[in-house]
């Protein structure tokens, strides 16, 4: 768990620091307009998905390209979902947890098998190439986590209320124009968020108007 921790931790720092060294000498701020922005073209993606405390698993996404806010800076808001099983050694943690506060004997709670849904909503700001045939882009993204947890033991308690927290994303991706409306994508993204930092790669499709 520590490790691909660390290991999303240094891929959102090292895209963050590539991101921020970009070239943009001889850009003002007249050069970034809000009005220049329109909806551009609507993408679907499938994505695999490792988080903290949860198995490997797949979810899916959609994302609208909002077009460029000035030079190469794209503006590009998403939506995603994965489910997964939460890992054995993370339920019971939450059993020691419980029994600790509840002044109870080792082994008395016994959780079983519980599941954790993620609910994402957030915007990416991606620097980009602009109408290239071939595409590699950087960015990072804030983003909104709807985080439930759901199991026959838990089912009608504290345990199972909604979670929101917030997180911040850094991707590596790229486009590649396959006729006049269509595009491939694909993507490596690693968030920091409580209990769900994860790193995930989608593939995915986008129709350009």
């Amino acid at each position: 768990m520590r490790q691909r921790r660390g290991r999303a931790i240094a891929m959102v720092t090292g895209i963050f620091l590539l991101t921020a060294s970009g070239d943009t000498r001889g850009q003002t701020l007249e050069d970034y307009d809000y009005t220049n922005l329109g909806f551009r073209a609507f993408g679907a993606e499938a994505t695999w998905v490792n988080a903290t405390q949860s198995e490997s698993t797949f979810g899916v996404g959609i994302r609208v390209d909002l077009g460029f806010l000035g030079p190469y800076i794209r503006i590009v808001p998403r939506a995603a979902w994965w489910s997964a099983n939460v890992t054995d050694s993370a339920v019971r943690e939450l059993e020691q947890q419980l029994e600790e506060v509840s002044d109870l004997p080792p082994g008395s709670i016994n959780l079983g098998s519980l599941e954790r849904t993620a609910w994402i909503l957030g915007a990416d700001v991606q620097w980009t190439l602009q109408d290239a045939v071939f595409a590699p882009y950087l960015g990072v993204g804030l983003e909104v986590y709807l985080l439930d947890n759901d199991g026959d033991a838990i089912n009608g308690t504290f345990l199972d209320n909604m979670v929101i927290t917030a997180g911040i994303s850094g991707l590596i991706g790229a486009e590649l124009n396959l006729a006049d409306h269509w595009r491939v994508y694909s993507e490596l993204r690693g968030t920091l968020v409580t209990d769900a930092s994860n790193a995930a790669v989608a593939l995915g499709l986008a129709y350009r108007l």
